[in-house]
């Protein structure tokens, strides 16, 4: 059967997305733009969606809130919470995009971080605002509220994209959250993306750096993350340098993008460009990433060998080319040997065992010896 992409009101109407949802058509992607003057004529369509939580139906529902109306806004937003909530939602993606021209209460962020809470079954979690005056995270704790939720509820992708909201990464690499971040295994990808209207005038500063440090810190211990991406205007060299230093102890993360350009309007005027020092420091550096990026990468596939093949040696015509890559990564060598050739270690700290004991055995005996003289 041919899956489905709907696109309302765009590309299809509202009669038409009814239709399949009524006769449950393997949907992959239904994407709802709703505004002021078609909202309070979607309440079919919006029914439709509800009752096909629990079938399946729909794989990634994509919300689109435009409405201009304040009290229709908050409405598409209360639409939204009843689509994410579970706890039989088999829909496993959302996506909710808001012109920002309300911002987010607290009180709303506690609703949403409910909704999340009830769903154990989310794979993906994108939230974007697109109002260029501001964020629609603006009020302090809304983000954070949303992110704990998160980590909490066992979501494995967050995507958020933002269109003014400059300390992302700090806010959600606070104390509280950096706890949970640093022992979570559940989410497996964290995507930033930060979007500037106009000529592109703002540039990471040190409070950007200190979010950029803290996430640095967590990655040192995190076994869960496997891909992150920065956008430019968020981090600096100094930045990155946190990065790679954290990457010597990590060896889950596959995928670390730090120099990705964020969506521009490109103008002349005002525009603020990379130095040309900086610049080929910041592709340095990418690049040392990225090298740790493929030999994880390497391990990642090793581990998935193994497990699969269990009770089963590895070739000795791997073993050259592969000690040569695991090399390059002491850690990743060292982890290898554990588990392949665990004697080494065994009689390694039994040896060691013994001298401290002789040793100590030498320390009494010439005690004794002073006692008697």
């Amino acid at each position: 059967m041919t899956k489905l992409d709907l696109h309302f009101p765009c590309d299809h109407t509202m009669e038409e997305v009814i239709s399949a949802l009524r006769n449950e058509a393997d949907i992959s992607s239904l994407s709802c733009r709703f505004d002021t003057d078609n909202f309070d004529t979607s309440e079919g369509l919006r029914e439709a969606i509800l009752s096909n939580k629990i079938s399946g139906t729909v794989f990634h529902l994509q919300i689109g809130n435009f409405c201009s109306d304040r009290d229709t806004h908050r409405l598409c937003f209360d639409f939204y919470l009843r689509c994410l909530e579970g706890p039989e939602n088999k829909t496993r993606e959302f996506e909710y995009s808001s012109m920002a021209a309300f911002h987010m209460t607290l009180a709303d962020a506690k609703r949403c971080a409910v909704a999340i809470a009830s769903n154990n079954n989310i794979d993906l979690l994108s939230l974007s605002d697109l109002d260029f005056r501001g964020s629609a995270f603006n009020e302090e704790g809304t983000l954070e509220c949303i992110f704990d939720a998160v980590l909490d509820g066992g979501v494995k992708v967050l995507d958020l994209n933002t269109a003014a909201l400059k300390h992302i990464i700090k806010r959600l690499c606070n104390e509280t959250s950096a706890s949970k971040l640093a022992t979570n295994t559940t989410l497996k990808v964290l995507c930033y993306t930060f979007y500037q209207v106009g000529a592109p005038t703002y540039r990471a500063t040190d409070e950007s750096n200190e979010g950029i440090k803290q996430l640095a810190n967590i990655l040192k211990v995190n076994k869960g993350l496997e891909a992150i991406s920065i956008p430019f205007p968020l981090i600096t060299n100094i930045g990155r340098r946190h990065l790679l230093g954290s990457l010597r102890d990590n060896t889950t993360l596959t995928t670390l993008i730090t120099r990705e350009s964020s969506t521009f309007v490109f103008e002349e005027e005002n525009q603020v460009e990379e130095d040309e020092t900086e610049c080929d420091e910041s592709i340095s550096l990418q690049s040392q990433i990225d090298r740790h990026m493929m030999l994880n990468y390497i391990w990642k596939k090793y581990e998935e060998f193994a497990s699969s093949k269990s009770g089963t040696s590895i070739s000795l015509d791997f073993y050259p080319d592969l000690l040569e890559e695991l090399a390059r990564k002491p850690l990743l060598l060292f982890l290898f040997m554990q588990r392949n050739h665990p004697r080494i270690f065994t009689s390694f700290s039994t040896d060691h065992s013994r001298k401290r004991r002789r040793r100590r055995s030498m320390r009494i005996m010439k005690k004794k010896r002073n006692q008697v003289l």
